[in-house]
């Protein structure tokens, strides 16, 4: 079971806005070496594992991945 809360680790504090790196992190949102496409092969090899551990980790890792999809899509927007 997951407990989502919407509380930001470290402060966020935009002085100027900078279009060129958001280009660049932007590529990490849903790029093909995005943390999307990261997340979404994670999710998606576990349906061929055999062992419950191996099947485990790949869960939390596609799920950690969906985290850093989130954190790179609140640097963005």
């Amino acid at each position: 079971m997951w407990s989502y809360d919407k509380i930001l680790q470290y402060p966020i504090r935009i002085k100027n806005p900078n279009p060129a790196m958001a280009t660049l992190i932007i590529s990490q949102y849903g790029g093909p070496d995005g943390e999307l496409g990261a997340s979404l092969r994670y999710l998606s090899q576990r349906f061929t594992m055999i062992t419950p551990e191996a099947i485990a980790t790949l869960s939390d890792i596609g799920t950690e991945e969906l985290a850093h999809l989130e954190m790179v899509g609140t640097m963005v927007y």
